[in-house]
């Protein structure tokens, strides 16, 4: 049986292992741009391609593991404060990507704000990239699997249903599903 006190060192070692974990991306990655709130919790390994980056965040953000952040060398990347990206979740940006506050993102998300350009018979390699900001509001769900893509625009509110392929604009407060995405619902709010 194990004691109350291997309980609260196990409490302990654990929240020692998330303030390392913190402190060694604040020295290593965040110390270029600006410094994350030390009220940031990582779970876990993250995966930059470039360092230094221009990454932004909130109070309160949580990151899972093997969360992969690309920043091109002139772009942004901006999480408002509660904003929480789960495991496996891929952030690529060439210009920007904007999250607004209190935003859930479900594990193996991908927002990229860039995506290949195709023409058939000659593939992807060599003919550039589209690329336009991506914006996500406030309060919004966004589920498991789901892919955003460049110029998409999330009002306040919004659930995206999980497996969703998300281009466009999309009004406050809609229920979002589909590959492609489309508008299934407006969103009540419950008294």
């Amino acid at each position: 049986m194990i004691s109350s006190a291997a309980f609260v060192l196990f409490a302990v070692l654990r929240r020692l292992s998330v303030a390392l974990r913190l402190l060694r991306y604040q020295l290593t990655v965040f110390i270029w741009h600006r410094a994350a709130p030390r009220s940031t919790r990582i779970y876990g390994r993250l995966c930059f391609a470039y360092v230094p980056c221009r990454l932004t965040l909130g109070p309160r953000c949580s990151l899972g593991d093997g969360v992969t952040i690309n920043v091109a060398r002139t772009a942004e990347i901006v999480l408002g404060a509660d904003v929480a990206l789960n495991t496996g979740c891929t952030l690529v940006a060439s210009d920007s990507i904007r999250i607004g506050d209190r935003v859930a993102i479900g594990e193996y998300v991908s927002i990229r704000d860039q995506q290949h350009r195709f023409r058939p018979g000659f593939g992807v390699l060599g003919q550039g990239y589209d690329i336009a900001p991506v914006e996500i509001g406030e309060n919004c769900w966004i589920g498991r699997g789901v892919f955003i893509g460049p110029g998409t625009r999330i009002g306040a509110n919004c659930i995206v249903g999980a497996n969703s392929v998300v281009h466009g604009t999309f009004p406050d407060g809609v229920l979002i599903a589909g590959a492609p995405a489309r508008i299934r619902r407006k969103i009540e709010e419950r008294t």
